[in-house]
Formats: structure tokens, C-alpha cells, sequence
């Protein structure tokens, strides 16, 4: 086994406040804004705060991979700070034997958002995951903040 950690950065021009009311509404966003990547997000358990466990069904975009089960570990509303732990799918099982995410957003002097997205993993081999692998899981997330971003910038009323 053998401990991991791996970060991105993303830089976008719409307000953290918005940003984040936005990604709280991920479970219904998501799957409108990119179907062929994510079908549909179903809370499994909780009331999406703390505690609570999603489960996110992917669609034929991402071959390979059927579905994820995070659950919440941490939710920080005044600071953006968003933390869950990946309990089922993916690479959980078969590379992995764990995987904790912490995305973080943060004011940019322009008024835009800084988003981190980092990663803390264990694998189950006496190898640290590829460079590839690591940024395909981060990029993942990324990607779903991304669509977020889009989705803001072209609708300026929404989440405000």
C-alpha cells in the first residue's frame, strides 16, 4: 500500500458565492449539464449534509466506469470548502483502498473563483498511482465544476 495525494487548480471568472450555491445543487445540475458523462446522482442516505452517501451513475462517456458512491465528510458553507470520501466504484476495490477529495474555492482579485481539488488515496499495489490516473479522477470533479462555470456564465441570473 502506498499513500497519495494530488491537486489541480481552476481559475474562473464567476463570484465563489455563486460558484458554490451552484455545486451545492450538483445532484440536479449535473446530469442536465453533462448527461453523456453523468447520468444521474441519487441521494442514498442523509439529507446532503454531512453523513450524507450519493451515488452517481455515469453515462457512456466514461466507459468502464458504471458508478461512484461518495459520502460527506466535511461541508464548510462560509469558507467553500467541500469534503467527501469516495466508498464505492471507481477504482475502490481494484487499484484503490481509499480515496478523500477536498475541493476548495477561494475570491480571486478579479472577483472570480480559484478552485483546488486535491486528493489523498491509498492504493492496494507498492505503487503510488500514475500521473495519468491521478489526474483523470481529480479531473473528473474538475470537469463537473467546469460545467458548472459555463452554465453560470451563461445564465447570469441563476444562483445569485
Amino acid at each position: 500500500m502506498v499513500a497519495g495525494s494530488h491537486s489541480q487548480v481552476s481559475v474562473a471568472p464567476v463570484a465563489p458565492a455563486r460558484l458554490w450555491k451552484a455545486s451545492a445543487d450538483t445532484r440536479n445540475l449535473i446530469p442536465k449539464l453533462i448527461p453523456d458523462q453523468v447520468e444521474s446522482i441519487v441521494l442514498l442516505e442523509g439529507d446532503g449534509g454531512v453523513g450524507s452517501v450519493t451515488q452517481l451513475n455515469f453515462g457512456p462517456a466514461l466507459q468502464g466506469i458504471k458508478y461512484v458512491k461518495n459520502k460527506v465528510e466535511a461541508l464548510d458553507n462560509e469558507n467553500y470548502v467541500f469534503k467527501f470520501s469516495v466508498v464505492e466504484g471507481r477504482d475502490i476495490g481494484t487499484k484503490l483502498k481509499s480515496c478523500n477529495f477536498e475541493i476548495k474555492m477561494e475570491a480571486t482579485s478579479e472577483g472570480g473563483t480559484k478552485t483546488t481539488v486535491k486528493i489523498d488515496y491509498d492504493t492496494l499495489g507498492d505503487s503510488p498511482l500514475s500521473q495519468e490516473d491521478a489526474d483523470k479522477i481529480v479531473g473528473g470533479v474538475l470537469g463537473q465544476t467546469k460545467a458548472i462555470e459555463g452554465h453560470l456564465q451563461a445564465n447570469p441570473d441563476a444562483y445569485v
